[in-house]
Formats: structure tokens, C-alpha cells, sequence
């Protein structure tokens, strides 16, 4: 069984997820420096993260990634392919904006819908959620399920920053919603859920007065 920690990062506290499994660990959106994150890295062996991956390019999810990167040279970066420009996009990844500059840097994986990623004996999955940005990707492992701002509790992530598509969203909620299982949530921001939950209270995974809005 996995164990995922999560710690929240940054002015925009966003959860950075570090998970183990075995001998093999992975990051999820490391989006600020955290000696909390990179101390547990260290105890668990520094020589044992697989992979820092980005479920999309904004600035509070990626922000310590280079940073990561250049700590732990054997993990490699992933990111969706649709959202690859925006580690060296200050205007897409929103740090402009914010003037909170992010360290720029290149991808070493590049990933699309339904991709897998060797990890434990097993794999994590893919999946391409365009709306919150137009690579936004969320990653299945066993039953659980990394959304970054795709899906949080009750509600869905924002589709009003660059590259954001009302329907986009609205198409990938209903997408997750679909899979057939209750997978346990892990969010961007917030509390983590379950599909289960988000099924029946979240306005966007299956209330059809709702697609009039997009």
C-alpha cells in the first residue's frame, strides 16, 4: 500500500504530495521550496525519487520543481503535453501575474491521455482533464487519485486564466465521474474526497442545469 503525505506550499497554500510505495517514491506539484518536503525525500533515500510530476503549469504547482530537480538529478520531471510551454512561460504559469517568479526548466517527460509511468511493480496512470488549463492532467495510482485543480471538493478549478475552458472542464469532470470505482481524491487545494462523494455533491459532475452555464 502507498503512503502519501501531503504538505501545503506556498501563499497560495496548493498540496504538494509526496508519495512511497516500496523502494519508489514520486512528488506531486512541488509548488514551493519546503525543507519539510526535501527532509522527507532525504529519510526515505534521496536515491529512490522516480518522478516530479505536474498536473499543470501554474506557477504555485511547479514552482519548486527546477528546484527539485537539481537536488535529485535521477527523478525526472513530467508534465502534460498541452501545459509543456509553461515552464518557461512566465504569462502562462500565472508567476508574472503574481509576481512570484518560477524557476524555469525543461520537462524531461512529456505526457498525453492514457500514458503510464513504471512505479513499485506497477504503473501510474495518465489522464488528460483540459479546463482548468488546456494540459491540466490528473494521475491515477491504485485507488487513488491526484486531481490538481481539476476537481476539489464540491467544486472544479478555475477556467478564467489563460488557456482555461468552461467546457473543457464541465467534459472533464464528467470524465472522471465515469470511472467506475471510488478512488479516494487527493486535490490541489483543500481537503482531500472521494469520487463516491464528489458524484453526488459536486455541481459539475452530473447536474445537467449546470451545463447551461458553460
Amino acid at each position: 500500500m502507498p503512503e502519501i503525505k501531503c504538505f501545503e506550499l506556498g501563499a497560495l497554500q496548493a498540496n504538494c504530495y509526496f508519495v512511497t510505495d516500496g523502494d519508489e517514491a514520486f512528488v506531486v506539484d512541488p509548488g514551493d521550496k519546503s525543507s519539510k518536503l526535501t527532509d522527507c525525500i532525504n529519510d526515505f533515500g534521496a536515491e529512490k525519487l522516480r518522478y516530479i510530476i505536474l498536473t499543470h503549469g501554474h506557477f504555485d504547482h511547479i514552482g519548486f520543481a527546477a528546484g527539485l530537480k537539481k537536488l535529485y538529478q535521477g527523478a525526472s520531471v513530467v508534465i502534460g503535453a498541452a501545459d509543456s510551454e509553461f515552464a518557461k512561460n512566465d504569462t502562462l504559469n500565472l508567476s508574472l501575474f503574481f509576481g512570484t517568479p518560477a524557476e524555469h526548466f525543461d520537462p524531461d517527460i512529456i505526457v498525453s491521455d492514457g500514458d503510464t509511468l513504471p512505479f513499485a511493480g506497477g504503473e501510474i496512470t495518465v489522464l488528460s482533464t483540459p479546463g482548468h488549463t488546456r494540459g491540466s492532467i490528473c494521475l491515477r495510482y491504485g485507488s487513488s487519485l491526484f486531481s490538481g485543480d481539476t476537481i476539489m471538493r464540491c467544486t472544479t478549478g478555475r477556467t478564467d486564466f489563460p488557456t482555461g475552458n468552461g467546457k473543457e472542464m464541465l467534459s472533464s469532470a464528467r470524465k472522471l465521474a465515469a470511472i467506475d470505482e471510488n478512488l479516494t481524491i487527493y486535490c490541489g487545494h483543500g481537503m482531500q474526497t472521494t469520487l463516491d462523494f464528489e458524484r453526488t455533491h459536486n455541481f459539475a459532475m452530473g447536474n445537467n442545469a449546470y451545463d447551461d452555464m458553460y
